[in-house]
């Protein structure tokens, strides 16, 4: 967005912005944003590990968001005084999971939710319905467009929904590869559906 007020001529930005892209962590990187802050009080289980970076897609604000979930609910078990090992298995990393999803108010999801129009709800909506991270992980664009028609969610030129997708792809949100797409973060799918 920044990039496209950039190139408009009445813009203070207008040619005299720089932009760097920032994107997603790596993996390693996200393991250690995930560790570092806990590292004298919890241990993390490799799975866990590998299973956050696979749904966050290394997307720092949710992997904060992540890991101060797990630090809050290992505290408040031991608040309550019941027993609880500092390692940080699959049922903790699921638990902390559902409760990012179940959160409405979550930064990382409902900025990017807010800031977009109804059409694109519609097409989020319906990718994120007609996806799933086993069997169907990723949809062409004809495809999209029958879910959306089947679901009655459908709009009424093709090219504003290419459009749609096409800057989802650039927002980094969807992912193009070869002719489908999916989303980069498993967890926005997943929260929105």
């Amino acid at each position: 967005a920044l990039q496209r007020t950039a190139w408009d001529y009445s813009s203070i930005l207008f040619n005299t912005a720089q932009f760097q892209t920032v994107s997603y962590l790596s993996k390693e990187e996200s393991q250690e944003l995930l560790q570092k802050p806990a590292r004298e009080i919890l241990e993390f289980d490799p799975l866990v590990l590998d299973k956050a970076y696979h749904w966050t897609h290394g997307q720092p604000l949710l992997l904060q968001s992540l890991g101060a979930t797990l630090i809050d609910q290992f505290n408040k078990t031991v608040r309550e005084g019941k027993p609880r090992s500092s390692y940080v298995n699959f049922t903790d990393f699921e638990q902390a999971v559902d409760n990012l999803v179940k959160t409405q108010n979550n930064a990382a999801f409902a900025d990017h939710w807010k800031n977009n129009d109804a059409a694109t709800h519609r097409v989020l909506a319906t990718l994120a319905w007609c996806l799933d991270d086993s069997a169907y992980p990723q949809i062409d664009f004809e495809g999209l467009l029958y879910k959306m028609r089947e679901a009655r969610l459908d709009l009424p030129y093709r090219k504003d929904v290419f459009d749609m997708v096409q800057r989802l792809a650039d927002e980094e949100v969807l992912q193009k590869t070869e002719l489908t797409y999916h989303f980069c973060v498993p967890l926005y799918r997943r929260w929105i559906a």
